[in-house]
């Protein structure tokens, strides 16, 4: 009996022992996933410059957030929805840290279910937006993509939808700031503010740029042109892709257009000089991983007189931090079972 007793003891001090160590080995696990990893991808991140602090416009550019809801997807758990909107919000916030932005431009499709949710979800979703986008000195200009007053399929456009958003998101279609001019586009709509002046594309003294959710040049088409025909901007930032992308082409005929993906690992900044002979369109990549792909952050770029410089602020891949989670869990039922066995 008291042989049995010492065993059981022994036993008992074993698994107790084997307790602290797993717990050291998950909270250790836990605070390099969930915070150290997120300070060591911002070391790839690149600081631009302001030549002329006093002319330099920084912006930090936010596309697809798409914030779940629970309607169209009836298995989603609670634990997800909080997995991804604490992800978007940690990124955002590293981020916005990384800028600090005169200005953050949200390129619309802002929840996932925005144009077919009843107005009570809406305004949860609504608190949730702004818990993970807090409030901040730095202005936002915010647009509306398709999955937020609809426009894409059968979801279609309605006034009731757009009276909605823009009760949440009430601002002028055209706003100014410190020499630069922000057109709203919204293709669903086929509606863009008025240019009171004839528009030339080689004058630089205020520059223009495009705000769409739905790209111009990467999907041109009749109301596009004519969009371009009329604003002549200088350049365009857009979404909806989910990828990562410039395009360029000649600022007045507009015929041939190239296109330059940008991958995560393409730590680089782009430079382009306005008015000079070419348009470019940016394509700011999701910052949400649900959209399906390891290549989400947001964009980064300064405006200053008749140059833009741009970057990818790239994110932790969720996905690799998920089934680092699942390789965890699955080590430690096999530590057990070899503890018990043998």
């Amino acid at each position: 009996m008291v042989y049995f007793r010492c065993i059981n003891k022994k036993i008992f001090l074993l698994l107790k022992r084997y307790f602290y160590v797993i717990l050291t080995f998950v909270l250790c696990f836990l605070i390099y996933t969930e915070v150290i990893s997120y300070l060591i991808n911002k070391k790839d991140w690149i600081h631009l410059q302001c030549t002329y602090p006093k002319q330099c416009l920084k912006v930090l550019l936010v596309a697809d957030p798409q914030i779940t809801g629970n309607e169209q997807i009836k298995i989603l758990t609670r634990l997800a929805q909080y997995d991804s909107d604490s992800y978007i919000q940690k990124t955002y916030i590293h981020a916005f840290n990384f800028v600090k932005p005169n200005i953050t431009i949200f390129l619309g499709d802002l929840m996932d279910e925005g144009s077919t949710t009843t107005n009570e979800k809406y305004n949860e979703y609504l608190k949730r937006l702004n818990n993970i986008f807090p409030q901040s000195e730095s202005t936002k200009i915010w647009l509306p993509g398709d999955n937020d007053i609809g426009g894409e399929g059968f979801d279609r456009v309605t006034s009731a939808k757009v009276k909605r958003y823009k009760t949440a998101f009430n601002q002028p279609e055209t706003l100014h700031f410190n020499g630069v001019t922000f057109l709203k586009i919204n293709q669903m709509m086929h509606s863009y503010p008025k240019v009171e002046q004839r528009r030339d594309f080689y004058n630089t003294s205020q520059i223009f740029v495009i705000l769409s959710h739905v790209p111009l040049l990467f999907r041109p088409n009749f109301f596009s042109e004519k969009v371009l025909s009329k604003a002549q901007p200088h350049i365009i930032f857009a979404a909806h892709e989910h990828k990562a992308m410039i395009v360029s082409t000649d600022g007045l005929l507009r015929e041939d257009r190239q296109i330059v993906p940008l991958m995560r690992g393409d730590n680089k900044v782009y430079k382009f000089n306005l008015g000079s002979s070419d348009l470019y369109e940016i394509l700011v990549p999701t910052c949400s991983y649900r959209m399906g792909t390891t290549s989400v952050g947001f964009g980064f770029a300064i405006i200053e007189k008749d140059e833009v410089q741009y970057t990818v602020l790239w994110s932790p891949s969720r996905f690799q931090q998920l089934w680092s989670y699942i390789l965890m869990i699955l080590l430690i039922l096999i530590g057990f079972i070899c503890f018990i066995l043998f």
